[in-house]
This record gives C-alpha cells, sequence and structure tokens, in this order.
C-alpha cells in the first residue's frame, strides 16, 4: 500500500502488482473521488509493530541483564518508532486519500490488538509486560492526537479479551489476501482477524458514521 500514487483525482497503483490486487479485490484500477466514506484500516498504524520493537531490544529504563534482549539507546527508539508509525502505509495513504476526499469523511481504524493467546508463546510473553504496553500505548496516543483530516476509531471494546489483547475467536480461520489467490494464515498466527471481526468492527464504524445497515 506505498506503492500508490494520486492522478486525476484518483488513487493508481505505481506497480503491476498493487494494480492485479485493486482488481482482484476491488474489482476496479483505481480509488475515484465520489465514495461516501473512507476507511484506512491497520496498515502498519497500531499498538502491535510498536510492540515488536520490543521483541528483542529494550532501552535502559526497561533492560534486564538477566534477560536475552539487547540493549539500545533511548534516541535509536525513538526513531525507530517514528519511522514504523510517521512512515507508516497508513499515514501515506491517509495522505493521498485526503487529495481526493473533499468533504468526505475519512475513518482510520488501528492494526488489532493480536489474539490473547499471544502469551502463551515464550517468544511473545512480552506482552504481559504491562510497562511495555502502557509505554508503547502513550506514544501511539501522542501519534493519534497529531492526525488531522481524519476520525480515528479505536478497537472496539466488544472485541477485547483485555485492554491490549483480541479475543482469540477473532483469530480462528483467518485469511490473507494475494493477488489472484488467498490462504489460511500461519498456523497460531496471533495478528490476522477473520471476517467475523471485519464485520464486528464494521457494525460499529457504522454504527458511529449513522450508516444504518440494510440488514
Amino acid at each position: 500500500m506505498k506503492q500508490l500514487e494520486v492522478r486525476q483525482g484518483r488513487i493508481f497503483p505505481t506497480t503491476e502488482a498493487v494494480r492485479e490486487m485493486f482488481v482482484a479485490y476491488g474489482g476496479q484500477e483505481s480509488i475515484a473521488s465520489d465514495y461516501d466514506i473512507y476507511v484506512l484500516v491497520g496498515m502498519g498504524f497500531g499498538l502491535v509493530p510498536l510492540m515488536a520493537l520490543f521483541a528483542k531490544h529494550r532501552p535502559l529504563h526497561f533492560y534486564s541483564a538477566a534477560g536475552d534482549t539487547h540493549l539500545i539507546s533511548d534516541t535509536l527508539l525513538d526513531e525507530a518508532r517514528q519511522t514504523l508509525i510517521e512512515g507508516s502505509p497508513a499515514i501515506k495513504c491517509l495522505d493521498l486519500v485526503k487529495k481526493i476526499a473533499g468533504d468526505t469523511p475519512i475513518f482510520m481504524v488501528p492494526n488489532p490488538f493480536p489474539s490473547a493467546d499471544i502469551t502463551e508463546r515464550q517468544s511473545t510473553s512480552y506482552w504481559l509486560d504491562e510497562n511495555l504496553l502502557d509505554d508503547c500505548n502513550r506514544y501511539l496516543d501522542r501519534a493519534i492526537s497529531r492526525l488531522t483530516g481524519v476520525n480515528y476509531i479505536p478497537q472496539p471494546e466488544a472485541t477485547l479479551a483485555s485492554t491490549y489483547l483480541t479475543k482469540s475467536h477473532y483469530a480462528k480461520e483467518a485469511r490473507l489476501l494475494k493477488a489472484r489467490w488467498t490462504r489460511p494464515t500461519n498456523d497460531g498466527d496471533p495478528y490476522h482477524m477473520n471476517s467475523a471481526y471485519g464485520i464486528d468492527v464494521l457494525r460499529f464504524l457504522f454504527d458511529l458514521a449513522g450508516i444504518k445497515s440494510s440488514e
């Protein structure tokens, strides 16, 4: 989603691979300026990419020599965070959508929190560390406060198993989309959610936007 550009009032892919995905899953080669709303979902904006920085690295105030993490400076951590969030496909797409949307409402939904099952693995047990979670969330809150021209929608509370985790059933049988084909996510993938999650998030968003369901 970084490979997009605005031409003639529409958003076009700049590579053939992305064009194929547009056609396969959107039915057209570009995004027009006549939608009722625009919704940006995930694309690297959320707590998950920020927490990933702590998988093997810690700044001094979170570091323990007894662990298996590497010590990094606060400056490096800040630069990495800025690159991840400010340089995310979500922010780049938001800038493009603003150019074509006019007064049309734009909504932004973050990457979902991981499935609650993630805490059962040693390699991702750092998701149990409330200090790391709160620190990342404070950074994310600051990033959200800097957003303009968009309605930021946090993950619906009804989908949460706890403050920073998603109910496990939403990660069951989730599917990844690729040009021309789909496949199930890797077994135990805690980061991608299924269609039930998508339905519940859209219902929540549509309710906030005042859009009535056809059901």
